[in-house]
C-alpha cells in the first residue's frame, strides 16, 4: 500500500513527463495557491486555487481573480460557474462582515445574468447592499474585467445564522 505522499510523487512525475507548457502553468498556479494556503495567505482552498483576493469596506466589496486556463471553459473564456463563485464571494464576504459577533450568513438565493465574456487578464466582482434586515440581507454584484467591460450582474440574498 502506498502513502498519499508516494502517490503524489508518482502522479507528479507522470504529469511532468507528459506535460505541455499549459499543463505546467496550471500546475504551478495550483501548487502556488496551495503553498499560499499553507502559509496563511488564503483561508480556504477555493480562494487559494483561484488566487482570489478581496477588499471589504462597510458597504462595498471587491473580489479579484486572474483569468488563467484554470478557470477556462471549453471555448477558453472564464467559466460561468467561476463568475458565479466570485459574485457569491464578493456578496457573501461583505454580508458576513456586516452581521453581529457570533453570527454568519449563508446564501439563500443568487441569480446570474451573463452579459459578455472576456479574454483579458482579471475578473473583478463588486458587491453592495440593497437591503439590510435582521435576518435577511439582499445584495447586488457587478462582475467586470480589468478594462471595465461588464460581464455579468448577480443579485443575491443571504440568511443570517448563528455560528456553530
Amino acid at each position: 500500500m502506498t502513502t498519499p505522499k508516494e502517490q503524489i510523487d508518482l502522479l507528479l512525475g507522470a504529469i511532468l513527463q507528459d506535460s505541455t507548457k499549459e499543463d505546467e502553468d496550471v500546475l504551478l498556479h495550483l501548487l502556488t495557491g496551495l503553498r499560499e494556503k499553507q502559509q496563511g495567505i488564503h483561508r480556504r482552498y477555493i480562494n487559494a486555487a483561484l488566487h482570489m483576493v478581496g477588499k471589504f469596506e462597510p458597504e462595498v466589496s471587491e473580489v479579484r481573480i486572474p483569468i488563467t486556463p484554470v478557470i477556462h471553459n471549453t471555448i477558453k473564456v472564464p467559466h460561468g460557474g467561476i463568475i458565479a463563485t466570485i459574485a457569491d464571494a464578493a456578496m457573501g464576504g461583505l454580508a458576513s462582515r456586516s452581521v453581529p459577533e457570533g453570527f454568519n450568513v449563508v446564501t439563500t438565493n443568487m441569480n446570474v445574468t451573463y452579459i459578455a465574456t472576456t479574454t483579458n487578464k482579471e475578473l473583478i466582482a463588486r458587491g453592495r447592499f440593497v437591503h439590510k434586515g435582521r435576518q435577511t440581507l439582499v445584495m447586488e454584484c457587478d462582475i467586470e474585467d480589468e478594462t471595465g467591460r461588464k460581464l455579468a450582474i448577480a443579485p443575491g440574498s443571504f440568511f443570517v445564522i448563528q455560528r456553530r
